[in-house]
């Protein structure tokens, strides 16, 4: 499906008379679908399927996944529902809705019955897509900055999503790469993967590219696996100038998480920021993951998940918080905070 998110996205979002947030390029809901947990079977893709058919339906048109997601199923199922709802209902357009994805992680495939393990030996080094030697691995993760593997991960997304083109494709837990290289050698292969994306920008696979990360950009600066935004503007700035295309970045969330907005460990300029303010000055979007803690704060005494995730919505420097959304009834509770939150702004 040709198209990517554009102005649009404001006449779908006041069509349910819901407030939004804006970058200069498009809208989105406060809240969008996440698609992280869940079994790799057809019931839990059943349920996905009917959950994100609703949420396009009612109000939510930002849509979160990765490659490696559920052994490739999330990827298929949001690319089930997209086809279903714009190419054979015409019920929503391309246009009025925002797509991200990931990549960087090795991939597993269950459709194909292969574990990441496997699916590296046979689909990535086998092919020369990939060699041992760039493989960064801490424990059991193994990641890679090499350009190959993007181009590679980015054409099996847009199969999977029936698309043309990717609103947001990030850099999956780099800080698994920064914890294995030297601070010169990371950022010199960050360096050849943001000219990489760039031209992919300019072929039109993708719009804009960020980082989605875990510890990377809240941890203290001299912790390994640490990652200084400045410094990725900086290569973003050195490949393309003031028109890079290095627009967005994912960070964990939550009321017991809230490093981002408390914690001042990025430096901008020689002054210390939290995160939150950094990516304000360097012109850079925060979406956020975790609002639960992907689950683990669902058997809190103090708050319920309604007040939790409320919480998240009314932080005003994030521009959406993803969301696991695999039941409807879970969508049609976070949008009714949605509604809360959007009425109290009024």
């Amino acid at each position: 499906m040709r198209g990517y998110a554009n102005a649009e996205t404001l006449h779908y979002l006041n069509s349910f008379s819901l407030n939004s947030r804006s970058t200069p390029w498009f809208h989105v809901s406060s809240i969008a679908i996440g698609t992280h947990l869940g079994d790799m079977n057809e019931a839990d893709s059943k349920l996905y399927q009917e959950s994100i058919e609703f949420a396009l339906c009612n109000g939510i048109n930002f849509i979160d996944t990765a490659l490696n997601y559920r052994g490739m199923r999330s990827e298929r199922d949001i690319g089930a529902v997209l086809s279903k709802l714009i190419k054979n209902e015409k019920k929503i357009r391309r246009e009025e809705i925002v797509i991200s994805t990931k990549a960087g992680i090795i991939p597993g495939d269950i459709d194909l019955q292969l574990r990441p393990e496997n699916y590296l030996k046979e689909k990535l080094i086998a092919t020369g897509i990939l060699q041992e030697k760039d493989l960064h691995i801490i424990d059991n993760h193994k990641h890679v900055l090499k350009p190959s593997y993007y181009e590679f991960a980015i054409e099996q997304s847009l199969n999977h999503l029936n698309l043309e083109t990717i609103d947001i494709h990030y850099i999956h837990n780099p800080e698994i790469s920064r914890h294995v290289l030297e601070d010169e050698k990371f950022y010199m292969e960050l360096e050849r993967l943001f000219k990489f994306y760039e031209d992919q920008v300019e072929r039109g696979t993708i719009r804009f590219y960020g980082m989605a990360v875990w510890t990377a950009f809240t941890k203290n600066p001299a912790a390994p696996g640490y990652i200084s935004l400045e410094k990725v503007m900086h290569t973003a700035q050195k490949v393309a100038g003031s028109s890079h295309h290095f627009r967005f970045i994912q960070t964990p969330f939550n009321f017991y998480n809230q490093k981002a907005c408390t914690d001042q460990n990025q430096q901008v300029q020689g002054k210390w920021r939290t995160l939150f303010q950094a990516a304000e000055e360097l012109d850079v979007y925060v979406t956020t993951s975790a609002p639960l803690d992907c689950g683990r704060l669902r058997g809190n005494q103090d708050q319920n998940a309604d007040q939790l995730i409320r919480f998240v919505l009314n932080t005003p420097e994030i521009l959406s918080t993803m969301i696991g959304m695999r039941r409807i009834e879970t969508v049609k509770s976070n949008i009714h905070s949605y509604i809360e939150r959007a009425g109290s702004k009024q």
